[in-house]
């Protein structure tokens, strides 16, 4: 039975619902809306407001086409709206100083979102006893998009940057504890997190840090690549007069709609040279993955985090369904230096540094899949959300294997948030000593896997 609760926060009061023990509040703003004068501009927090905010409705995504991991996850059918700088808050009812997790969702940079059924953050509230915050952020051009006139400062990353300043001025209006907060992520989400440990913005807004699948092997853009991905992007939206303030004009002059389409052209231009990835933050200075992880790891020896990072079995199976030797043997490929090895040597290098790292690989693939134990397979049973997800990947998964899955992941990943863990139970990962937390149905195991075993095992 669903009971509508107020809370107030130091920005306004909002109204949720409450179910289960759980309350919960959609599209709380933390910034106010990117649009019109404010597009392609930085984040500005949100103004308080009188009255109480209605906070009981899924809130818009932010604007996006189809991704190719539509296949094996299913569509996002939710209204998008650039009015999209919002949180949603879900917190075990009569909590106090609870843990806090935040949540940074994958995409690619262009698709997703926070605040969806897939990643509903109530049942993981409930399980493991702590606040869940999952953002919304600026995607694809609107926030990633590099230009002489128009901007050159990472957009999305200072949204994400923004919410971690409103939880830590709001979250404990919702029962959580602004000195105990976890940021993880998943995919691109996950890179964001890499991203802001190596920023000296980030100091004291975070102290863990949990990554799932990050593609760290992209690394970031330099400014004359994000340069070629903007200026062809504009030329198809036919900006004249690239680089003067009349093309910044234009360019907030024109519809999503258009925007999105521009995209895809540019994605048939540039798509394959870009990696596949045509958005991403820019910094000169780590282009690189090792310069990438070197930033990271300085970072979170300066912040004190303690991380956790881990990949799936077989990652890559999720970008395509053709399972022919020569396209097996370059996912094999794409696996290997984009996410296994980056994240084994982001581990080593920072337990070498002093940082306190665990990692951990998810197994399991369901019997009638043809996608493996593929991308984002793990976060259904992370969230607890299975029967949200239409999705081939999960295509013959048994009850009994949800329930699994879903107690075990949850179980370690509270244990993580709330600083539980015992050497006993998930040793620290060094180079020297190479542990793994492995799960799949059967539960989870302790395995030393070395750098030189990491393939399709």
């Amino acid at each position: 039975m669903l009971e509508e609760i107020i809370r107030r926060t130091p920005c306004g009061a909002v109204r949720g619902l409450e179910t289960d023990g759980v309350q919960q509040f959609r599209g709380i703003p933390y910034a106010e809306a990117p649009v019109g004068e404010r597009r392609f501009l930085p984040p500005v927090a949100k103004a308080s407001w009188s009255g109480v905010l209605d906070c009981t409705k899924q809130a818009p995504i932010p604007p996006q086409g189809p991704s190719d991991l539509d296949r094996p996850m299913g569509p996002l059918t939710i209204p998008q709206s650039e009015d999209c700088l919002t949180v949603t808050v879900s917190a075990p009812k009569d909590g106090e100083n609870l843990p806090v997790a935040v949540w940074f969702h994958g995409g690619a940079n262009f698709c997703g979102a926070g605040g969806i059924p897939w990643y509903d953050g109530r049942p993981l509230a409930k399980k493991e006893g702590i606040v869940v915050v999952s953002v919304n952020y600026r995607l694809g051009a609107l926030g990633f998009l590099h230009s002489p006139a128009l901007n050159e400062r990472n957009l999305a990353i200072e949204d994400q940057v923004a919410s971690l300043r409103w939880v830590r001025e709001n979250i404990r209006s919702f029962g959580g504890d602004p000195d105990r907060v976890m940021v993880f992520g998943q995919s691109a989400g996950g890179n964001s997190i890499v991203h802001m440990l190596g920023l000296e913005e980030t100091d004291g807004l975070f102290s863990r840090a949990f990554l799932l699948s990050p593609s760290i092997g992209r690394a970031n853009f330099s400014t004359d690549e994000a340069h070629e991905v903007s200026e062809t992007l504009l030329t198809a939206l036919r900006i004249p007069s690239i680089g003067t303030p009349e093309a910044a004009a234009a360019v907030r002059g024109k519809t999503t709609d258009e925007i999105l389409r521009a995209t895809d052209r540019t994605f048939e231009k540039l798509g394959k040279k870009m990696g596949g990835m045509l958005f991403r933050p820019v910094e000169d200075r780590w282009t690189t993955p090792e310069a990438t992880i070197e930033a990271a790891v300085e970072g979170a020896v300066r912040k004190g985090v303690v991380i956790d990072i881990g990949t799936t079995k077989e990652e890559t199976l999720a970008f395509s369904s053709d399972r022919s030797a020569p396209v097996v043997e370059r996912l094999r490929g794409v696996q290997r230096d984009r996410f296994d090895l980056p994240a084994w040597d982001f581990a080593a290098a920072a337990a070498k540094a002093g940082v306190a790292v665990r990692k951990h690989r998810f197994t399991w693939s369901a019997r009638d899949s043809v996608y493996g134990s593929c991308h984002c397979l793990d976060l259904p049973f992370l969230f607890g959300t299975r029967p949200a997800w239409d999705a081939p990947m999960l295509a013959g998964a048994t009850e009994d294997e949800v329930e699994a899955l879903t107690w075990t992941l949850q179980h370690y990943f509270g244990l993580f948030v709330r600083g539980e863990l015992t050497e006993s139970e998930w040793p620290l990962f060094t180079a020297e000593d190479p542990v793994h937390l492995v799960a799949d149905a059967s539960g989870a195991r302790i395995v030393r896997i070395p750098r030189s075993d990491f393939s399709f095992q």
